[in-house]
């Protein structure tokens, strides 16, 4: 059984599983980390987490987590796993959410793939595919902010721009809608420039979407794009199980 935790800078979320199946899988705000949340009869094999958080937030699992008699291990990423390449410039600088969410597209998709991760920040990664060697590389990506941390940038550094919450609109007519729309086109517009980019070198390609607002991002969509794209949830936690059975 394995408990495999995924630290993030708003979210934590976490799984109990095994080969076979999942069974438990939750969340909690990662600012409520110090309290109890790992209460399980079940024997732990090992326990693996992912964390973006920052130490202060490793250092408290840690203590949380000391009354399970297994392996803890806090993922770093590699130069080289199974069959996937990381190819950033130092490779133990890439965040470790990216790596293992680029870990578990070449684990179960065998094509080159985008993959979107919108959350608290936003990832754009390029993942290409070597289809003779069935070998997959991190070719690099690009960091936005998430829709939170633009709209509160823009609220805590301007006068008139509030935080308040909008909707897409084309073109936006009143504040609120100018702030959604212009980050919902941000993500789209950088999106389709690396599935560009990849199409370019590959005949197949496919648009992975992940994180808390991957439906938001996937609802505006063009539908001549929406064919290439899938919604998995949890690329981190798939992640994390693909590492914890390496």
């Amino acid at each position: 059984m394995f408990l495999l935790i995924d630290i993030g800078n708003t979210k934590t979320k976490w799984m109990l599983r095994d080969n076979r199946s999942i069974y438990e899988h939750d969340s909690f705000l990662t600012e409520d980390i110090d309290q109890d949340h790992f209460k399980f009869d079940e024997k732990i094999r090992k326990i693996v987490i992912s964390n973006v958080a920052g130490f202060e937030k490793e250092a408290i699992l840690k203590i949380k987590l000391k009354n399970f008699s297994c392996p803890i291990e806090f993922i770093k990423p590699h130069k080289k796993l199974n069959h996937l390449i990381n190819n950033y410039q130092d490779a133990t600088k890439l965040g470790t959410d990216r790596w293992l969410s680029a870990l578990s597209v070449s684990h179960y998709i065998k094509k080159t793939a985008v993959i979107v991760s919108v959350g608290t920040a936003v990832t754009i990664d390029y993942l290409s595919f070597d289809q003779k060697n069935n070998q997959h590389t991190f070719e690099g990506g690009v960091i936005l902010p998430g829709i939170h941390l633009t709209k509160n940038a823009l609220s805590n550094n301007t006068a008139d721009l509030k935080n308040s919450e909008g909707a897409f609109q084309m073109p936006p007519i009143n504040t609120s809608n100018a702030i959604q729309s212009g980050f919902i086109l941000s993500v789209l517009g950088n999106m389709k420039s690396f599935f560009e980019q990849a199409a370019a070198k590959s005949k197949d390609v496919t648009i992975i979407l992940s994180g808390g607002d991957a439906e938001l991002i996937h609802q505006h969509i063009d539908e001549s794009l929406k064919k290439y794209v899938s919604i998995k949830k949890d690329l981190v936690l798939e992640g994390l199980f693909v590492l914890a059975n390496s």
